[in-house]
C-alpha cells in the first residue's frame, strides 16, 4: 500500500505563489494564471459587460501589477479579491481614459465644423470683403498673419524664428490687425 503525500490546500496554494511572485518567481507568476485567469476574464466581462479582448486587457494590465507590487496573501479568497479589484481598476482606467479620448474628439470633431465655411450669403460677403483686405497685405504682413493665426505659432516661437524681439512681433501684428479692422490694408 502506497501512501500520497498529503494535497496542498487552496489557502497552502495561494501562501505559496504570492510568496514565490514576491521573490520574482515567473513560474509562480504562471501558476496563478494557469488557476485563476479564466475566471478574472469571466468576472471583468460579467461586471463590465464589455467584450473578451477588453476583458484581457484588464487580466494583462492586472499580471502587470501582479509582477511588479504582488500582495502577499494567506488565502484563496484574498488572492482572487486582490486580483478582481486590480482588475476592475484597471477597467475603469480604461473606460475613463476611452471616455475622455471620445469627448477629444468629439470636440475636435465640432471644432473642426464649425471652422467649415458657411453657406449664407452674409459669409460668403465677409469672406470676399477679408480675402480682398488679405490680398492687400506685403507678404511679410501675409506671413506673420499666417504664422500666428493659422498655424498656431506662440509669437516668442515666430520672434525666434524670424530673428526679432517678441515685442516687434507683437507690434507688427498688431498694427495689421488695426488696419484690417479700420477696413484698409494698405
Amino acid at each position: 500500500m502506497t501512501t500520497d503525500a498529503p494535497s496542498e490546500s487552496d489557502d497552502e496554494w495561494a501562501a505559496r505563489v504570492t510568496r514565490a511572485v514576491h521573490s520574482g518567481s515567473r513560474d509562480a507568476l504562471a501558476e496563478i494564471y494557469d488557476r485563476c485567469a479564466d475566471d478574472i476574464v469571466r468576472f471583468v466581462r460579467a461586471t463590465t459587460r464589455r467584450d473578451e479582448s477588453f476583458a484581457l486587457d484588464c487580466l494583462q494590465e492586472m499580471f502587470m501589477r501582479l509582477a511588479a507590487h504582488p500582495p502577499t496573501t494567506d488565502s484563496i479568497a484574498a488572492l482572487l479579491a486582490w486580483m478582481r479589484v486590480t482588475a476592475l481598476n484597471a477597467a475603469r482606467n480604461a473606460i475613463v481614459a476611452e471616455t475622455r479620448r471620445a469627448a477629444r474628439d468629439s470636440k475636435r470633431e465640432s471644432q473642426r465644423d464649425s471652422i467649415q465655411p458657411g453657406t449664407s450669403d452674409a459669409d460668403d460677403t465677409s469672406r470676399e470683403a477679408a480675402t480682398a483686405l488679405l490680398a492687400r497685405l506685403d507678404a511679410e504682413e501675409a506671413e506673420l498673419l499666417r504664422l500666428r493665426h493659422v498655424e498656431g505659432m506662440r509669437i516668442t516661437a515666430i520672434a525666434r524664428m524670424l530673428g526679432a524681439s517678441p515685442r516687434a512681433v507683437e507690434s507688427a501684428l498688431r498694427r495689421i490687425v488695426s488696419r484690417i479692422r479700420a477696413g484698409g490694408a494698405s
